[in-house]
Order: structure tokens, then sequence, then C-alpha cells
């Protein structure tokens, strides 16, 4: 009987720990060594990363980048260097692509623009220091993201910014802010759309 109490407790536990673990309520900082995940809790969502400037997302991977407390960095890898070797075109990307898209396919017409490697919108960090974000969430732009150029006018752009409408990353910027009374009005300019 002894035997299996234990065995419950340890069970009991394990279970705790786990679900603790899910619910991340206490997580403040990244843990050293790394095997931190961002999630909506996490004080760094949405900051950029001290190395490559790219904001964490949810499920990034995070370590401390030094002596400050809240300043962190990509665990793993950065974006852009995560997809520096897997640029080159690949009939599996392709294939995941096509069926994502064919699963949750686009409004008819819209335009969307999957970012690769070398894109303008993907350009380092310049003199202000922030990188090409998407003008509804913030988040900045990443290698193979996919998103709606000129969200006012895509079929016939009439400035570069870009919202995210990526199924892949279930970033529904576009269709949320369609869907908003904010949609009424650009979100690059403000102005009221007719």
């Amino acid at each position: 009987m002894a035997k299996r109490d234990t065995k419950e407790a340890a069970l009991r536990e394990a279970f705790d720990r786990g679900l603790g673990k899910g619910r991340d309520p206490t997580r403040k900082e990244p843990a050293a060594g790394g095997g931190t995940r961002t999630t909506i809790r996490s004080p760094w969502l949405g900051k950029p990363c001290a190395h490559c400037g790219h904001t964490f997302r949810r499920g990034d991977a995070v370590e401390p980048a030094g002596a400050a407390r809240d300043e962190v960095r990509h665990g793993e890898v950065c974006p852009d260097e995560e997809t520096i070797s897997a640029s080159a075109s690949s009939r599996e990307r392709e294939a995941f692509y096509a069926g994502v898209a064919s699963a949750h396919p686009p409004p008819e017409g819209l335009p969307l623009v999957r970012l690769l490697p070398g894109d303008p919108r993907l350009a380092a960090p310049g003199g202000a220091g922030r990188r090409p974000s998407c003008v509804i969430c913030g988040h900045t732009l990443r290698p193979f993201d996919e998103v709606v150029v000129c969200p006012c006018s895509p079929e016939a752009p009439l400035c570069r910014g870009a919202v995210h409408r990526d199924a892949i990353r279930t970033m529904y910027c576009f269709d949320e802010w369609q869907k908003s009374k904010i949609g009424q009005h650009c979100p690059v300019t403000s102005r009221k759309l007719t």
C-alpha cells in the first residue's frame, strides 16, 4: 500500500510541475542556459531581441543577453540566422505552404506576399534602431512571413506598409483589421477609407 501511495504522490507532483510550466504564471526571467519559451505572459513578448532586433513572438526560445535583467535574445538562433540555411526553396516547404493555403485560402483576389530573404521589408535595424514591422500587431517582419502589402490598396500598392495574413504562423492581422472598426481607417496614415 505504501508503494502505491509513493507512486501516486510522485505522479501527482510531476503532474503539478507540468501544469505549472504549462500555465507559466510566474516566469519573469529567462532561465540561464536557455530552455525558456516566450508566452503571452512573458514581459519580453513584443520587445526586440538584443542581438537581431526582431520582436519576440509566442513560442520563441529566450536566453539572457547580458547583465541587464530585462535584456534578452533569441535562445537558439535569431530568425534571420535560422533561415539563411533554409532560404533555398525546397519541394517540401512549397508543398507545405500550398497545403496550408488550400486549407485556409485568402479572400478572393487578395495578393499575398511571402517575404523571402533579401526582401527590402526584412531590412536590419537602421538609424532608428527598429526593423520594419506589421502595421497592425507591431511584430517585426521575418523571413517567410506572409503579408498583405499596402492593406488599403493591395491590388495597386500605394505604400510599402505590410500586414500579416499568415496562416502558417496563425497571424491574421489583416483579417482582424478588416473585421474591426479600425478597418475603416488606413493603418499606415490613419486616413478614413471610403
